[in-house]
């Protein structure tokens, strides 16, 4: 998907890489992305890098902020990976480099053929440990900050509201040059009201969260 901009408005130029599984909120968190500057006058180009559609599959999406037409990510061009789930943090390795900054949610989703095979006692296949992942991670950028944003989703009300969350976080970690109140208010605008409490307190646990996490420099 590809939005015009007002080409007076100052550049942002960003690459935002989403993942996680499906169920998630992947698509949701980067539609609300790409609307939110689109209002601002910005050109962005979001598109689903890898998804299945099924509870449980890895689903990628970008969101490229003046950054052009192509909506193709570069290996090593992310430059913030906002992970859902921690395998899928690492699946993206790809596209990080020494200058990303990566917000991983810290919280399991095993995929249904490693649940298939513990229950059926068949093949030998292990989510791998957290410590694995972060360290291999952390040897790509030491820009990584890690959160239970699962634990913060439930506390909102809903486990399903981790995407908010994490998009909360992104926001309250000063990444972006965009106060945390101006995306809630857009949140807002767009939530269904019976959600609508919800997404709110999932936004404030997650900007909270970004504000305590050890400082990290405005993406670039």
């Amino acid at each position: 998907m590809q939005a015009g901009a007002n080409k007076n408005h100052e550049s942002a130029r960003l690459r935002i890489l989403i993942v996680g599984t499906g169920g998630q909120g992947v698509i949701t968190a980067a539609r609300l992305l790409t609307n939110f500057y689109v209002e601002r006058g910005h050109a962005v180009v979001s598109g689903q890098l890898h998804g299945m559609a099924q509870r449980g599959g890895a689903v990628q999406a970008s969101v490229m902020i003046d950054c052009g037409i192509g909506p193709g990510l570069p290996a090593g061009g992310a430059n913030i990976v906002l992970g859902l789930e921690p395998v899928e943090t690492a699946r993206a390795m790809p596209f990080i480099s020494s200058k990303t900054a990566v917000l991983m949610n810290t919280a399991e989703v095993v995929p249904y053929v490693l649940s298939q095979q513990y229950v059926l006692k068949q093949g030998t296949g292990r989510y791998p440990s957290l410590e694995v992942l972060q360290e291999a991670i952390g040897n790509a950028t030491s820009r990584l900050r890690a959160l239970d944003a699962t634990v913060l989703a439930k506390r909102a009300g809903s486990i399903r509201a981790v995407n908010v969350v994490m998009l909360g976080c992104l926001f309250g970690a000063g990444l972006l040059r965009v106060s945390p109140e101006e995306f809630l208010e857009a949140i807002m605008r767009t939530a269904p009201p019976r959600l609508a409490d919800v997404n709110r307190k999932a936004f404030l646990e997650g900007v909270q969260a970004g504000r305590d996490l050890p400082v990290l420099e405005e993406a670039r």
